[in-house]
């Protein structure tokens, strides 16, 4: 208390600030995190950064929209680099046959299919291991310090990114695409040499079991593809806050 009544001129500014940064940041922010814990992370953030934060207190309407604007274009960054690992696994579980299967997905929000729900508590993990969240919290530090807001530049920024989102989805689901396409292949050639054979109960099972199989040994390949992208997250995220 001692340390907000020092700072109250500027704690409703700085408070604001991280909030609405922090509802950005994947998983952290999400729904899925429980309210108690959200909170408590902002209050902590917002007593740490009160000491050495530079807000505008001439222009609140300023400060605020220019917060909401930076902690969007830094959310934005990972979700482009998530929703590419949410549409491969949409691509995987359609092509495997597995997309009228679904579950609830407390991401995103919605209810998907049960790959994408690997994928993502798979892409969380990354998240964690490569300490993407400590930069994120290190963006809503650096970005007290910046005078004058780039607008152009940040949008070029998640521009850029924007342009890795297809390309990304396709690297990760392209091996299980490989193999699904050959097990058609070898379907079809099957199905002409004995066309008295049920080839549809023969296939079905086959294509989900050698697609759970590239699956698991493609993990290393999409670990790399995503650690590659999650560095252009972390170039953008410097760029915003420079």
């Amino acid at each position: 208390m001692t340390l907000i009544n020092t700072y109250a001129d500027r704690f409703i500014p700085v408070f604001v600030r991280v909030a609405t940064m922090f509802v950005f940041i994947p998983y952290l922010g999400a729904k899925m995190t429980p309210m108690f814990v959200r909170i408590g992370i902002i209050l902590a953030l917002t007593l740490l950064l009160l000491p050495v934060a530079e807000v505008r207190t001439d222009n609140q309407a300023a400060a605020l929209f220019e917060a909401m604007f930076v902690g969007t274009a830094l959310g934005l960054c990972a979700k482009l680099i998530l929703g590419a690992v949410e549409m491969a696994a949409q691509w995987v579980s359609v092509e495997m046959g597995m997309g009228v299967a679904a579950v609830f997905n407390p991401q995103f929000g919605e209810v998907l299919g049960p790959l994408s729900l690997f994928y993502t508590f798979f892409s969380m993990g990354l998240f964690f291991i490569f300490d993407l969240h400590h930069l994120f919290i290190e963006g809503i530090a650096r970005s007290f310090a910046i005078t004058t807001i780039q607008y152009q530049g940040v949008f070029d920024a998640v521009m850029k990114l924007n342009g890795f989102l297809f390309p990304l989805a396709f690297k990760i689901a392209a091996p299980i695409f490989l193999v699904q396409v050959l097990v058609n292949i070898g379907m079809g050639f099957l199905a002409k040499a004995m066309p008295q054979a049920n080839i549809f109960f023969v296939s079905f099972p086959l294509l989900i079991l050698l697609g759970l199989g590239s699956i698991v040994l493609s993990l290393s390949l999409t670990v790399y593809v995503l650690a590659k992208a999650f560095d252009h997250v972390r170039d953008a995220i410097m760029a915003f806050t420079r």
